[in-house]
């Protein structure tokens, strides 16, 4: 079934497929007393998004990403399982490590936001929402960029999604560039990283559900691309996939460069056209968002959204009418990915 949801308004702002640069938009003073705002306007009680923009506080930036803001804990070293901190409305961000040499992944700065009252000696077990970063970026600027810690306070603080735990992983991109989350020929070997690394560390360090179930994988741009391929390449692992502003294959431009100039392991890695012949042998679901000023984007996300729903999973995609291919467009977004995330898990 496919859900198209198109919202009255979005700020307008700059950008492209390649030229991302952390920190175009945030989420300024987000915090739990704005948890109704963003509530009411998935509810459709706030009409417009300026009127949502006059409620949380959404404001463009430019320049250099922010750092994290003060009420939480910055990126730093932590320990196997983070603490959830004196405040029990805020969760706590920290970061670890998770290289993983012999698949060419040396840096493996990793960073895990744990919801308000997580407790790594409590019964409790939590989903878990992995998120891929844009190119170039850092797993840094789901945080700085995204506010996704922030945007899961007020949510989780309003009951509109369960409590979860939040990892923004990294890509090993490194001197290559972008990987697109590929495992690369000759190079990093990303996307067995996230799975056979990432997805065993966290079960094995933090209070998670280890069920495809409950695992979510997400990213933007060309994570949102490494998010949807490797979501749906990874149905075993992860039941549901946000992907905002995504594309269709990893860039001819890339053939050579990441796959060897191979073309069999082109296709296998192109959401479009794979789509139209996957067996499914576990249902997914799918959340595709785009800016309506993002250009040919727009029907090329469209297209993803209609042959995954004429191959009978649960897709909702929308555009935000004037965003363009950069943060913002993401930042509006996020609140009813999450909520579509929280819509279908167990």
């Amino acid at each position: 079934m496919l859900a198209v949801v198109v919202v009255r308004r979005a700020r307008r702002s700059r950008g492209g497929r390649g030229s991302l640069v952390a920190g175009l938009a945030g989420l300024v003073g987000l915090g739990v007393l704005s948890a109704a705002a963003y509530v009411n306007a998935y509810a459709g009680y706030l009409p417009t998004f300026a009127a949502l923009e006059e409620a949380v506080g959404l404001r463009q930036t430019s320049g250099p990403a922010a750092e994290p803001p003060a009420a939480h804990t910055a990126p730093e070293a932590a320990t196997d399982a983070p603490g959830s901190g004196p405040s029990r409305t805020t969760g706590t961000v920290t970061q670890v490590e998770v290289p993983a040499p012999t698949l060419g992944i040396r840096d493996g700065t990793t960073y895990v936001y744990t919801p308000p009252g997580y407790d790594p000696s409590a019964a409790r077990r939590y989903p878990v929402i992995y998120l891929i970063p844009g190119s170039p970026g850092t797993p840094a600027d789901w945080f700085r960029a995204g506010r996704v810690d922030r945007v899961m306070d007020a949510l989780v603080a309003a009951h509109a999604v369960r409590p979860a735990i939040v990892v923004a992983v990294n890509t090993g991109a490194g001197a290559l560039g972008d990987t697109e989350s590929l495992d690369v020929v000759g190079g990093p070997k990303v996307e067995s990283y996230y799975t056979t690394v990432v997805v065993p560390y966290v079960d094995a360090h933090y209070r998670t559900v280890p069920d495809r179930r409950d695992r979510v994988i997400g990213g933007m741009s060309s994570g949102g691309f490494g998010a949807l391929n490797v979501g749906l390449r990874h149905l075993e692992l992860y039941s549901t996939i946000l992907a905002f502003e995504p594309y269709g294959d990893p860039g001819r431009e890339n053939l050579r460069r990441l796959l060897g100039g191979d073309a069999r392991r082109f296709r296998e890695n192109s959401p479009n056209p794979y789509i139209r012949t996957m067996a499914f042998p576990l249902p997914v679901n799918v959340f595709l968002d785009v800016g309506g000023a993002a250009g040919r984007e727009v029907h090329e996300v469209r297209a993803l959204a209609d042959a995954l729903s004429q191959r009978g999973q649960q897709v909702e995609f929308r555009i935000e009418p004037g965003a363009r291919h950069t943060w913002n467009e993401a930042v509006v977004g996020l609140p009813y990915a999450l909520s579509f995330a929280a819509a279908h898990l167990p």
